[in-house]
C-alpha cells in the first residue's frame, strides 16, 4: 500500500494501494494536434465516470463531475485548445469543488518527466541520520518508501542511533510513502511487546458505495526508542505520509510535534488514463485513525509548539537542554552515521533480466505483476515493455545505487553507450515500476 509513490512522475504525495502503478516516464503519447471540441468533451466525460466511480467521497465525486460538466455546457473550456492549459483548468475547477490537493489531471507535457538521474539518491527516503550532541539521535526522512527498502534501510539508521537519549524526527520536506513503513518508524517508539493498530486506510470499491478497511499494527523492531523524548519537525511542506507519521505521533502520545502546520492531504489514491493524453490522479481511499476516527484532511496536522519551520530543529534542541549554535543540522551534526547500500535488494537484478529477456514478446508478461496491480499496472508494464523492446543485449549489468523513491537504479552498458534504468519490487517480489532506460548524460 503507498500513498502516492506510484505517481512518481508528479511527487512523493499519497499513493495507490490496491493497484500498485509503474512509473513511467511521460503520460502515454498522444497527438500534438490542438485539442477540438470532441476531444474536450471525451476528457470532461470520462474524467466525470472516473470521479463518480472511484472517488472515495461518492456525493463529493459526483459534485465535482457535475461542476466540470456544467463547466463544459456552459462553453467555460471552450478556448482551452492545448492539453496542458486544459488540464491545469480541470485541476483548478476539480481543487475548487473537492478541496482535495492530491486530486490532479496531467497533460503528457505540463506533468513532469522523471529520469531515473533525477531521483534522489537517498536510500529509501532517508536524507540524513546524525547523532547531535548530548546524545540527541536525528533522522531526517523525505518520503517513506516501499517497505522493501524501507525497513531495512530504517534498521541500519536506528542501528546507528542505538544509545541515545532522546531522537528528533524531521519531516519538514516529507512529501509521503508507504503507510506500512510510515507505521514501521511508528513502532520503534511503541512499547516492547505491545501490539497497537497505528492507521487504517478506507478504500472506496469503484463504481459503488462500499467500503473497506485495511489497519496498519506496530512491529516488532530490531532496536526501541520506547519512552525516550521525541520531536517532530513539521511544516507547510510535509504533506501525506509525512502527515500520517506526525499525526500518529500526537494522537498516540508518542511525541512532541514542532513547526508549523501541515498540508493538509490524507486521501491516497491511483492514476487513471482519461484517454487523450490525459491521465488524472483521483483519491480512491482516506486514512483514518483508530484514536481520533478522523484524519489531517483539508486542516493539516497542527504542532504542539508552533513556531516558524526553519526555527523547530533549534526549538528541539532547547527543548532537550542543548543551546544549538545554528538552526541547520549540517552545522549540528556535519557527518551522517548513515551510509546507503552498496548491493542490490534481492530479486532486483533477476526481474530486470526477465524484463530485458522478455522483451521481444508481441505482449509483455503480466505474472510478473501482483494480482491486484489492476488495469493501470498492466497500462504501465505494457509501457515499459514497448521501451524495452528497442533495446539490444547489455554486455554487462551494474548496480548503481539505492535511490530515495526505493528503488534499485542499474546500468546497462553497451558498446558506444550506457543507460539507466530504476526497478522496484513488492515485498512478495512482484514488479512495482520500472523507469527508464534513459541516456547517461555526457
Amino acid at each position: 500500500m503507498r500513498f502516492r509513490l506510484a505517481t512518481l512522475p508528479a511527487s512523493l504525495l499519497f499513493a495507490a494501494a490496491a493497484a500498485p502503478t509503474l512509473a513511467q516516464t511521460s503520460v502515454p503519447s498522444a497527438s500534438s494536434a490542438p485539442l477540438d471540441p470532441a476531444a474536450r468533451a471525451a476528457i470532461v466525460g470520462q474524467l466525470s465516470t472516473e470521479l463518480r466511480s472511484r472517488y472515495i467521497y461518492p456525493d463529493a465525486g459526483e459534485k465535482g463531475a457535475a461542476a466540470i460538466t456544467a463547466a463544459a455546457g456552459s462553453g467555460a473550456y471552450d478556448r482551452f485548445t492545448d492539453l496542458p492549459s486544459f488540464a491545469r483548468r480541470l485541476t483548478d475547477d476539480l481543487r475548487g469543488v473537492l478541496h482535495d490537493n492530491h486530486l490532479g489531471v496531467f497533460g503528457e507535457t505540463n506533468r513532469p518527466a522523471l529520469s531515473v538521474a533525477s531521483i534522489p539518491g537517498d536510500e529509501a527516503g532517508i536524507v540524513r541520520v546524525g547523532r547531535l550532541s548530548g546524545g540527541i539521535a536525528y533522522l531526517e526522512i523525505a518520503g517513506f518508501a516501499n517497505p522493501r527498502a524501507f525497513k531495512p534501510a530504517l534498521d541500519r539508521a536506528m542501528a546507528g542511533l542505538k544509545g541515545s537519549r532522546a531522537v528528533i524526527l524531521d519531516m519538514r520536506g516529507n512529501h509521503g510513502g508507504d503507510p506500512a513503513s510510515v507505521s514501521y518508524l511508528v513502532s520503534h517508539f511503541v512499547p516492547a511487546g505491545k501490539r497497537i493498530e497505528i492507521n487504517r486506510i478506507v478504500w472506496r470499491k469503484a463504481g459503488t458505495r462500499d467500503l473497506t478497511r485495511k489497519p496498519f499494527f506496530s512491529e516488532r523492531t530490531p532496536v526501541s526508542f520506547a519512552g525516550l523524548p521525541v520531536y517532530v519537525l513539521i511544516g507547510g511542506h510535509t504533506f501525506s505520509g509525512g502527515e500520517e507519521l506526525a499525526y500518529d505521533i500526537q494522537t498516540l502520545k508518542l511525541g512532541t510535534l514542532v513547526g508549523e502546520t501541515t498540508g493538509g492531504g490524507a486521501n491516497p489514491g491511483q492514476s487513471f488514463p482519461i484517454g487523450h493524453g490525459v491521465m488524472a490522479f483521483i483519491p480512491t481511499g482516506r486514512a483514518e485513525s483508530p484514536v481520533t476516527g478522523s484524519n489531517w484532511e483539508g486542516r493539516g496536522v497542527q504542532p504542539d509548539l508552533q513556531v516558524p519551520d526553519a526555527d523547530a530543529l533549534a526549538t528541539a534542541l532547547r527543548r532537550l537542554g542543548q543551546s544549538p549554535a545554528a538552526a541547520t543540522i549540517e552545522a549540528a551534526s556535519p557527518v551522517s552515521v548513515f551510509t546507503p547500500r552498496t548491493v542490490p535488494l534481492s530479486g532486483s537484478e533477476p526481474m530486470l533480466r526477465r524484463l530485458l529477456a522478455g522483451r521481444a514478446a508481441p505482449e509483455p508478461d503480466y505474472t510478473l505483476l501482483s494480482a491486484d496491480a489492476g488495469e493501470p499496472g498492466r497500462a504501465a508494464l505494457a509501457a515499459a515493455h514497448r521501451r524495452l523492446q528497442a533495446l539490444g543485449d547489455p554486455q554487462a549489468i551494474h548496480f548503481r545505487r539505492p535511490d530515495g523513491f526505493g528503488f534499485d537504479e542499474f546500468t546497462l552498458v553497451y558498446p558506444d553507450h550506457t543507460l539507466l534504468v530504476a526497478i522496484d519490487l513488492d515485498p512478495a517480489g512482484k514488479l512495482i515500476g520500472l523507469i527508464g532506460p534513459d541516456k547517461v548524460s555526457p
